[in-house]
């Protein structure tokens, strides 16, 4: 066996991959089990929960920081109100944009195995002032990273979301310090009439083809009055990070023993 071959076997080997499927975890759909309880559809204001589906695991954990607090509807569904999904909904949380992020909720999501998030929509990132020179009203703001660890990290130790904006938004993206020597990326509503659930104030998550083990998402605001967003439709999608088979592993071990046998 020349060298030759035995580089083609190992490309091989490494190319020889596992497909899997698209798996959708819906919040209004699936079957959830949050505490002591299991039913369809995630329960309304249940910190935490999880689905299995597909044979992936996925885990789900809301937590307070700061002087946030939660607003009517947090962790509910609405398939008919504005906004429609699985609802975020902050208050108490105005922040220095300039300044450090300090006040917040966050939600974390972790999964079994290593996976590939799709894009993930959030709805209704907007404001009800046309002006914001003021502080009245309500706006919103949304930061997310991904993690490599089971375990969620710190904030600002992730791999920021690039934010995927409709044609003709008004929404924007900004860095803001974390206050641990660390920053994240968000993104936050520009002028607005409160249009609810219109295409122009929804963004999408995008982490680009790096296989991810969690990611957080965080809602926070400029000014205190309460304020809400949503998952879009209540989903995400994730494809479990492809595998080597093992008969291409030893396929490609394999052509790898007359290269070392030519090094020695």
């Amino acid at each position: 066996m020349n060298k030759l071959t035995s580089l083609l076997g190992l490309a091989f080997a490494c190319s020889a991959l596992t497909a899997e499927a698209v798996t959708t975890f819906s919040f209004i759909t699936d079957v959830w089990t949050n505490g002591s309880n299991t039913q369809t559809g995630y329960l309304n204001n249940a910190t935490s929960g999880t689905l299995v589906k597909d044979g992936v695991t996925l885990t789900f954990q809301s937590s307070i920081v700061g002087t946030a607090d939660p607003s009517t509807r947090n962790l509910t569904l609405d398939t008919s109100g504005n906004p429609t999904g699985f609802i975020l909904g902050t208050q108490d949380d105005a922040n220095d944009l300039n300044g450090t992020l300090l006040h917040y909720q966050r939600w974390d999501f972790t999964f079994s195995v290593p996976v590939i998030l799709g894009s993930l929509g959030l709805d209704d990132v907007d404001s009800d002032q046309s002006n914001l020179a003021g502080g009245n009203g309500f706006r919103d703001a949304i930061a997310a990273e991904a993690f490599l660890t089971l375990a969620p990290g710190s904030i600002g130790s992730g791999i920021d979301a690039g934010f995927v904006f409709t044609q003709d938004t008004s929404l924007s993206a900004g860095i803001i310090a974390t206050g641990n020597g660390q920053s994240i990326t968000y993104a936050i509503s520009g002028p607005a009439g409160n249009p609810n659930n219109a295409p122009a104030y929804r963004t999408f998550l995008d982490f680009g083809d790096t296989p991810i083990s969690s990611f957080s998402i965080y809602s926070f605001s400029d000014r205190d009055n309460a304020h809400r967003v949503s998952i879009f439709q209540g989903i995400l999608s994730i494809t479990p990070a492809p595998v080597p088979e093992p008969a291409a592993v030893l396929l490609g071990m394999l052509g790898l023993v007359p290269l070392l046998r030519r090094r020695r």
